[in-house]
């Protein structure tokens, strides 16, 4: 993942390979002085240049973080995607890196309804690593194209991959997108109890509410007092969906049905 980034790259060998030059030539002085310099000079390397590889690999997580992920929180999908596209190109070249590369598309394709691409993707994250990300794509791919059985034997492996999880957030997330995907198919069949209490409590609990989560609740809740037969009330929150969802399924699908709705009212 270092090598994403030319300068970090670069920074790792080198600090990489001064480190091992410092304990060639610390094993030539001491080597008869001490004579355990082998050992006292070979694992503290050793463990120095983990430490090396583990801070660029997070200055690089953080740099995508802090510079690419924003453009899809903000609904720019498709700019996310060409930034992702670009960062990547010639560079997914192992398993790892491969996988954290679909993992990414496959954020991007969901938002942009292009679910053919989400499960092409996901049939590539092949890392044990990124497993969480593959079996939450697949469970949103299975429930937005009606797959009900897929969509639950999907949320049965996801909550077996919780119980071993050890990061609070990371578990309180998975949570909530099992939460959100099955009052979607709930809603689809017909059953529209609870939804909306746990739509509006998502809006007030998630925190940063960012632009693409905020879109995403909206349009939902818009669609869902639609079926309720509750139009006027929908306008609202579909509005919200259109002005926030920039280039993503929620403005194009919020356009549509506000559009049905004047229509209707004329």
């Amino acid at each position: 993942m270092i090598n994403l980034y030319k300068k970090y790259h670069i920074a790792y060998w080198c600090i990489g390979i001064a480190l091992i030059v410092c304990m060639v030539v610390s094993m030539f002085m001491l080597w008869n002085k001490v004579w355990c310099a082998p050992l006292l000079v070979f694992f503290p390397t050793v463990c120095l240049v983990l430490v090396n590889a583990a801070v660029f690999t997070n200055l690089t997580a953080k740099k995508i973080n802090t510079e690419i992920a924003p453009f899809l929180s903000n609904c720019e999908a498709h700019r996310y995607l060409s930034e992702i596209h670009a960062l990547f190109n010639g560079k997914a070249k192992n398993r790892v890196i491969i996988s954290i590369y679909n993992t990414f598309l496959a954020s991007g394709y969901a938002v942009i309804n292009d679910y053919d691409a989400v499960y092409d993707c996901c049939q590539k994250i092949t890392s044990k690593s990124y497993q969480v990300a593959k079996s939450l794509s697949m469970m949103d791919y299975y429930a937005s194209t009606c797959q009900f059985e897929q969509t639950q034997a999907e949320i049965e492996n996801l909550r077996k991959m919780i119980e071993k999880m050890k990061n609070t957030k990371l578990k309180e997330n998975c949570e909530i997108s099992i939460k959100n995907v099955e009052y979607a198919i709930r809603i689809k069949q017909g059953n529209y109890e609870g939804a909306e209490e746990h739509y509006k409590k998502m809006m007030e609990t998630v925190k940063p509410l960012l632009p693409l989560g905020k879109a995403s609740y909206s349009y939902a809740l818009g669609k869902l007092l639609i079926l309720k037969g509750e139009p006027e009330r929908a306008k609202e929150y579909l509005q919200t969906a259109y002005d926030l969802g920039g280039d993503t399924k929620y403005k194009a699908f919020a356009e549509k049905n506000l559009k049905e709705l004047n229509v209707e009212k004329e």
